[in-house]
């Protein structure tokens, strides 16, 4: 029945139908499909049964299916589906599905179908815009309105009702006077104000103003809106945006309180704040601190640049000079320089430097601060001259006076000059100083060392060397025969009367002395020598003057062997190493371990450091010796942790020939990792003495081995020349205070000053701090008073052996 129904539609009008129609039986097979169904679907009706749903995407075909049923049942149907095109392979279609009625009966279905691709494309980008339009007000906080005047209606973006705290869910859109109740009462009137001259004039406006939300909570917001006019003028819609600005008005707020804060304490501050602009050459900027410094109007340095170098001391202008050149390199600098203010007062200053350069690499702008040191240059003078200075004599201590003779033998190596030194021994002090007392003692050496400062002339170091030892040194020393003169002089002076307090006290010396460069070539040498000279003089027991012979030298046959032995010492296993612990002072609690290398000659029993390790260091040997106690430290580290032991770091003692050999680095890491030890239980203990020459070399090495997780420290603080400037370029983790200050910490006086100063810098650079050498009560009384948190020494423990040690790490406390 249905296909003679067919045959009577199936006319050439259905074939040139511009939509696709497809004849559809009951069982959804495709009885009939014209030419624009198949250049929809791509696919031609064939005599062998097809269904409709097969053209369709799998995804859909249950949802088609269902619908098919739908028009069965008499009802015609639409939809939007996806079909499987051979060509395009997916095609969106709108279907229509209409029920074929023959005889009050559904015979069969009608699906005509249309192109909906370009509908659904136009209707995905309208909704991607509004979706990306959404986002973006999100993002920004900012929500949209517009106002349809003729209509008296308006519109929100959803990010609209955000800001307001209301739920777009609502579709409630106020008017004008229902806005109103949301504004802040003091805000109110302004808008309506802006609002209603929009509407009068067409002119736009914007405005910041205060809404409150439903839940009472402030926001402030800033409104911009534009007005919009039909053809003869007359308003017609108002367009605008909200923009929350509630958190970026807080921080601009935070800013101008900051920018407040900074301003305050730029004008206050003690230092001075400047900026030059270099292609100007002029200063752009001058902050009150530079006027309290160099006493002159800030004004004044913004209209002349040149002025600043008018203040630079005379002396100190050639270094400022060349310092500023490294400014052109783009680098940083730091100077410390002396100025004179306008009222003639000389202070000192330190001023950094910041370049700023262009694309180019040209000089562009220089930033500075420089602040008035002249407080802290006179303290830390202080301190340098206590820690370089005997209190007692005040005179240059042994340090110093090696530091000058070091500056004199080079003078004179430039000049090929002479010089002399003097090794002055005061006979009978300690018979006085022990049965009269040390105050007697010390008034002695002050009058002594009176007496010698009239031999003080800018060629003349005059310093304590020892407890009744002076040294002197001669420059520019012509003919032998002045030193007859000059000891003659001297033995005289000291061998006067001395008076104190009704003790009339004579005193006698002897005085050896050396010759540069005949007798040593360096000062060490010439100390040596010195000393030794002076020692043959007081075993005879006179008050008498020697030269330095070789052949007085009667420990030279013993240092020969023992140079001779040391060379076979570490072949035939003859060192050994004493371990000293170091304690907290107050729980006495083991933080650290000291490893100390020791010699037991076969013919001399054991040999004193003392006596080897200058062998070791002269001979270069002292390179095998240090890496001998490095590979025997951390051997025996490991064995303290096979053994269960709860291990501590352990320091060594390093010279700067160690330092200073290539791959020392490298060696100290292989050593780590062959004993598998961790970095951070080796410390490397360094003195002033080791590094003053080769400064750069041994920070460069102490950097590198910092890096890596070693750790160093500072041994014999106090008794060396640059002690301060060693602290603040090297940046060592401990400072060791030299035992010689302990031994006298308890005495009140200067000794106990330095040793108050040195504690004092050690927590002001947050150093950790241990003392050598203590030994009595009253010497750890006086570190637990003042803070010294580790203690060393013989009231602890003595050095050694390791299996005491192990013994010791089992207790923890000592």
């Amino acid at each position: 029945m249905i296909m003679k129904h067919l045959d009577r539609l199936n006319t050439q009008l259905l074939k040139e139908y511009s939509e696709g129609i497809f004849f559809i039986n009951c069982e959804g097979d495709i009885m009939f499909s014209n030419e624009a169904a198949f250049k929809l679907t791509g696919n031609e009706h064939k005599e062998k049964s097809q269904q409709l749903t097969a053209l369709i995407h799998k995804s859909k075909q249950q949802q088609a299916q269902n619908f098919f049923q739908r028009a069965l049942q008499g009802e015609k149907v639409q939809f939007s589906t996806t079909i499987n095109h051979n060509i395009k392979k997916e095609l969106h279609l709108y279907i229509t599905l209409i029920p074929i009625i023959v005889s009050e009966q559904v015979a069969g279905v009608y699906a005509v179908c249309r192109d909906d691709s370009k509908e659904q494309e136009r209707s995905n980008h309208i909704s991607q815009l509004e979706t990306h339009l959404k986002m973006e007000q999100k993002l920004a906080n900012v929500g949209s309105w517009y106002y349809d005047v003729t209509e008296d209606k308006s519109y929100w973006s959803p990010q609209l009702y955000n800001i307001y705290g209301l739920s777009p869910e609502q579709l409630f859109t106020p008017s004008f006077k229902e806005v109103l109740q949301f504004i802040n009462v003091c805000d109110q009137k302004r808008l309506e104000e802006a609002v209603m001259e929009a509407l009068s004039t067409g002119e736009s406006y914007n405005i910041e103003y205060t809404l409150i939300r439903p839940n009472g909570e402030e926001r402030t917001v800033f409104e911009q809106a534009d007005a919009l006019a039909d053809d003869q003028g007359n308003i017609i819609q108002l367009i605008g945006v909200v923009h929350d600005i509630t958190e970026s008005k807080v921080v601009t707020n935070e800013l101008k309180q900051k920018e407040q804060q900074f301003q305050t304490i730029y004008n206050n501050l003690d230092a001075g704040i400047w900026s030059v602009d270099v292609p100007s050459n002029k200063v752009i900027v001058c902050s009150n601190g530079v006027s309290n410094i160099y006493g002159e109007d800030a004004a004044e340095f913004l209209g002349n640049r040149d002025l600043w170098e008018s203040f630079i001391h005379p002396e100190d202008k050639p270094a400022v000079a060349k310092g500023q050149h490294q400014l052109q390199k783009g680098k940083m600098i730091r100077q410390q320089y002396r100025i004179y203010t306008k009222t003639g007062e000389m202070k000192w200053v330190k001023n950094r430097c910041i370049p700023t350069l262009d694309e180019k690499g040209k000089l562009v702008r220089i930033d500075g601060i420089i602040e008035d040191i002249t407080a802290e240059k006179k303290y830390m003078d202080q301190v340098e001259y206590l820690a370089t200075h005997d209190h007692v004599m005040n005179l240059p201590n042994r340090r110093k006076f090696e530091k000058k003779l070091k500056m004199f033998i080079r003078q004179m190596k430039k000049e090929r000059g002479s010089l002399a030194v003097f090794h002055l021994g005061l006979n009978r002090f300690k018979h006085i100083n022990d049965t009269l007392g040390h105050d007697v003692g010390d008034h002695l050496l002050q009058r002594i060392a009176r007496r010698l400062k009239k031999f003080v002339t800018p060629n003349v170091i005059l310093s304590r060397v020892g407890e009744d030892e002076l040294g002197i040194c001669f420059l520019s020393f012509e003919h032998i025969n002045e030193c007859q003169n000059l000891a003659a002089a001297l033995l005289q002076e000291i061998e006067k009367e001395i008076t104190i307090d009704d003790f009339s006290l004579y005193v006698t010396a002897s005085i050896g002395i050396s010759i540069y460069p005949h007798d040593g070539e360096d000062a060490k040498m010439l100390l040596t020598n010195a000393n030794l000279a002076m020692r043959r003089v007081r075993e005879v027991g006179r008050s008498d003057w020697k030269l330095y012979s070789p052949l007085m030298d009667s420990e030279t046959y013993k240092s020969y062997y023992l140079e001779k032995g040391l060379r076979n010492a570490l072949l035939q296993d003859e060192f050994f190493i004493e371990y000293q612990p170091k304690v907290h002072t107050n729980s006495r609690e083991i933080d650290s371990i000291e490893a100390l290398i020791r010699w037991n000659h076969p013919e001399w029993g054991h040999v004193s450091p003392e006596d080897f390790i200058p062998l070791a260091e002269e001979t270069h040997l002292i390179i095998e010796l240090g890496e001998w106690v490095i590979d025997h430290v951390c051997k025996q580290l490991q064995q303290w942790e096979n053994q269960g032991l709860q291990t501590v770091p352990v320091s060594i003692n390093v010279s700067s020939k160690h330092l200073l050999k290539r791959g020392f680095v490298q060696h100290v890491q292989q050593t780590l990792a062959h004993y598998n030890i961790d970095p951070s239980f080796i410390e490397f203990e360094v003195t002033e003495s080791s590094i003053i020459q080769y400064e750069e070399h041994v920070k460069k090495v102490m950097d590198e081995l910092k890096k890596f997780g070693v750790t160093f420290a500072l041994d014999d603080f106090g008794t060396g020349f640059s002690s301060l400037s060693h602290l603040k370029d090297f940046e060592f983790n401990t400072l060791k205070i030299d035992k010689t200050f302990i031994q006298h910490a308890t005495d009140k006086g200067k000794q106990q000053a330095i040793t108050k100063s040195i504690l004092y810098l050690a927590h002001a650079l947050n150093m950790k701090v241990i003392a050598e050498g203590v030994e009595t009560k009253e010497q750890l009384e006086f570190l637990q008073k003042h803070e010294c948190s580790f203690i060393q020494g013989y009231i602890v423990s003595p050095p050694v052996a390791y299996e005491q040690i192990a013994k010791y790490l089992k207790k923890r406390f000592l």
